[in-house]
C-alpha cells in the first residue's frame, strides 16, 4: 500500500497480532472519518507486518484499509491513489487464485469506483462477493456485499430487485439476531435502507421515526450516521414542505465532513432558494471548479445540486457544461454518499436546466423521462413533482399534446394523500393571464373564463398593468366610474373583486387573498401567484443570453392590452414593453 494510507501507527508484531480480531468486526462501513483513518493506519501497519506479505490475510487488510481511507477525511482528495491501491490489490488476489480473496479484491475496486457509469459492475461484483460470502463463510463480506448491491440496485432503478434483497437481508437478520457484532466497523446496512423505502413510499412520519432511531444507534456505537441522517431528513422536511427545516442539517454536515462538496452545495442552492442571494453566491464562489470536483461517491448529487442552482443563478457557459456532464447518466437515480439517500432522477435537472438553455425538445423528453422513471420505482414525492414540472413545462410553451391538467390533477391526488404539503400547492396550477396580443384568463382548475361583467374584466387589466404594486382602491374606481362619488362605489368594486376572484379560482380552493390582495385601502395581484405572460416577457426580455431572448420573442403575440388602446392606464405598460420587444430584434 502507498503512503496515502499513512504510517505505521504500532510496533508491527503487535499489529499483526490483532489484525485477525478487528477485522472479524467486519470491513468498515459505517465509521467517523475520523476513526476511518485511524482504522486505515493499523491495516497498513498489519501489512507491514506480514510474512508472506501476498496472501488471504493480506488482501483482508488491503482490502479493508482502502475502504477505511475511502471514508477518511482525505479520501476523496486522494482518490486516484485508492483506485491504484485497488488495482493492486486485485493484482494480488488474481496470483492467489482463490475465491476469497478475489471477493475481497472485488470489494476494493467497488468502493473506489463510485461513479454512475460503474453502477451495473458494481451489482455484478457485489453479486460475486455475496456468493463468495456465502460459500467460504467470509462473514466479513456480507454487509459490504449487500450495501455496494442495493446501491447500485437504487441507481439503476430495478426497484423489485431492491426490495427483494431487503426482505432477504430482513429474514437473515431475524434469524441472525443475539449473534450479530455491533462494532463500529459492522453494523446491518440494510436498516438505512428500510428507511429510504418509506422515504420513496411517500411514509414521511414513519421515515423520519426510523431516521431519527438509526441516528441515535449510531451515535450510541460511535459510528457515522450524521451525513445518512441529514439527506434522509433533508428529503423528509422537503416531502413535508419544510425545506427551510434542513438547514441546521446541512451547517452540522458541512462542519462535521468539510471535504465533502455536497454540504456547502447544498446550502447555497437552500440560500439561494430562500432569497440569500450574496451568501449563496459567496459560498458557491469557495467551490471548486465543476470539472475538478472528485468522480467520488458524492459527485453526482453534488453536480445534480449545482445543475439546480446554474438553472436559477447561472451563466450559459456553466450550465452548458454542467448539462454535458450530467447526460451521460440521464436515465441515473442520484444516490447520496454511501447511498442510502435519494436526491431524485437526472433526468428531471437536465429537464430544467435544458428549458433554460433554450433547448426544448430536449427539455421536454427529459422531463417526460422523468416522470416515466420516478413512477417505475414508485418514488412517489419524485413522480408527483415531476409530473407537476412537466405539466407546468407544457402550459409555458404551450403543448397541447400534452395533458398538463390531467398530470396536475394526479400530482395533486398524490400529494393530498401523502401530505406533501408543498407539492399539493404546487400542483395546484397558477392561473394564467394572457394580456400580449389577446385577453384570456385560464382559471386555477385549468377552465377558461367567462366574463359577464366588463368592469371586472378591465379591473383584472389594470391590476395586471399595476404589476402588483399595491394601489388605493379610489385609483381603480375612477378609472371605472369616472362621473361617481368614490362614495358610492364601495360594493360595485367588491363585487368586481369577487368576479375576479371567482375567475381565477371558481372551485375556492384556496384562501381569499391568496391571488388578489385586498389591504386597507390598497387592492394588488401577487404577480407569484399567477402565470402572467406579460410578467414573463419582461422577465425574459430583460435577460442578456440568446436563449431568453428567443424565448421572450415567442411569447410577444402582439401589444399588451391591445383591446384597450386609448385607456390611460394601459398606454405607459404597453409602450415599455414594444419598446422591449423592439431591443430583441
Amino acid at each position: 500500500m502507498t503512503g496515502s494510507i499513512g504510517a505505521p501507527s504500532r510496533e508491527a508484531p503487535a499489529a499483526k497480532q490483532d489484525a485477525a480480531d478487528f477485522l472479524a468486526e467486519g470491513l468498515p462501513i459505517n465509521l467517523t472519518p475520523l476513526s476511518a483513518r485511524a482504522y486505515a493506519e493499523r491495516c497498513q501497519a498489519a501489512v507491514e507486518a506480514l510474512d508472506p506479505v501476498e496472501s488471504l490475510l493480506a488482501v483482508k487488510l488491503l482490502t479493508a484499509g482502502i475502504v477505511a481511507a475511502a471514508h477518511a477525511p482525505s479520501g476523496d482528495a486522494n482518490l486516484t491513489d485508492l483506485v491504484q491501491q485497488a488495482d493492486d490489490t486485485q493484482a494480488i488476489a488474481e496470483r492467489l487464485g482463490d475465491e476469497a480473496s478475489i471477493a475481497y479484491a472485488l470489494v476494493a475496486w467497488s468502493v473506489t469506483r463510485p461513479a454512475p457509469e460503474h453502477a451495473q459492475e458494481r451489482v455484478r461484483a457485489a453479486n460475486q462477493i455475496l456468493a463468495t460470502a456465502t460459500r467460504h463463510n467470509e462473514t466479513a463480506l456480507v454487509p459490504i456485499g449487500t450495501v455496494l448491491l442495493l446501491v447500485g440496485l437504487l441507481e439503476q432503478g430495478e426497484i423489485r430487485s431492491l426490495d427483494a434483497q431487503l426482505l432477504e437481508q430482513r429474514y437473515s437478520t431475524m434469524e441472525q439476531r443475539g449473534t450479530a457484532h455491533t462494532g463500529t466497523a459492522h453494523a446491518d446496512p440494510a436498516q438505512w435502507f428500510y428507511c429510504l423505502r418509506s422515504i420513496l413510499d411517500g411514509d414521511t412520519e414513519g421515515a423520519e421515526q426510523q431516521a431519527e432511531s438509526l441516528y441515535a444507534q449510531a451515535q450510541q456505537h460511535g459510528a457515522d450516521g450524521l451525513g445518512l441522517y441529514t439527506t434522509q431528513l433533508g428529503m423528509i422536511r422537503w416531502m413535508q414542505g419544510r425545506i427551510d427545516g434542513a438547514e441546521e442539517g446541512f451547517l452540522a454536515a458541512r462542519r462535521e465532513y468539510p471535504e465533502q462538496l455536497l454540504w456547502p452545495a447544498s446550502l447555497a442552492w437552500l440560500w439561494l432558494l430562500q432569497g440569500r442571494q450574496s451568501a449563496g453566491e459567496a459560498l458557491l464562489q469557495s467551490l471548486p471548479d465543476a470539472a475538478d470536483i472528485p468522480r467520488n461517491r458524492y459527485w453526482l448529487s453534488t453536480i445534480t445540486v449545482l445543475a439546480e442552482i446554474a438553472r436559477i443563478n447561472g451563466s450559459r457557459a456553466n450550465a452548458e457544461r454542467l448539462r454535458h456532464m450530467l447526460l451521460p447518466v440521464a436515465e441515473t437515480f442520484v444516490p447520496v454518499g454511501v447511498g442510502v439517500a435519494f436526491w431524485g432522477t437526472c433526468a428531471r435537472t437536465l429537464g430544467l436546466l435544458e428549458e433554460y438553455l433554450g433547448l426544448l425538445d430536449d427539455a421536454r423528453e427529459h422531463l417526460e423521462l422523468a416522470v416515466a422513471l420516478s413512477g417505475r420505482i414508485g418514488a412517489w414525492a419524485w413522480h408527483a413533482e415531476a409530473q407537476i414540472e412537466l405539466a407546468e413545462f407544457a402550459l409555458r410553451h404551450e403543448l397541447d399534446d400534452v395533458p398538463a391538467y390531467a398530470l396536475l390533477a394526479e400530482a395533486k391526488a398524490t400529494s393530498e394523500a401523502r401530505g406533501f404539503a408543498m407539492l399539493t400547492r404546487r400542483a395546484m396550477h397558477r392561473p394564467r393571464i394572457r394580456v400580449l396580443g389577446q385577453f384570456e384568463v385560464i382559471s386555477l382548475c385549468g377552465t377558461r373564463a367567462e366574463w359577464n361583467s366588463r368592469k371586472a374584466s378591465e379591473l383584472l387589466k389594470m391590476l395586471v398593468a399595476a404589476r402588483g404594486t399595491p394601489t388605493a382602491r379610489e385609483v381603480f374606481m375612477d378609472a371605472l366610474w369616472p362621473d361617481e362619488a368614490p362614495s358610492k362605489l364601495a360594493n360595485r368594486f367588491s363585487v368586481a373583486v369577487n368576479v375576479i376572484r371567482r375567475a381565477l379560482d371558481p372551485d375556492r380552493l384556496l384562501p381569499t387573498q391568496y391571488h388578489l390582495v385586498t389591504e386597507g385601502s390598497s387592492v394588488c395581484l401577487d404577480v407569484q401567484a399567477l402565470d402572467i405572460d406579460l410578467e414573463r416577457f419582461l422577465t425574459l426580455a430583460a435577460r442578456d443570453d440568446d436563449a431568453s431572448r428567443s424565448a421572450a420573442r415567442a411569447l410577444y403575440r402582439g401589444d399588451a392590452f391591445s383591446e384597450e388602446p386609448y385607456a390611460d392606464w394601459s398606454v405607459t405598460i404597453r409602450d415599455h414593453a414594444s419598446h422591449q420587444r423592439s431591443l430583441l430584434g
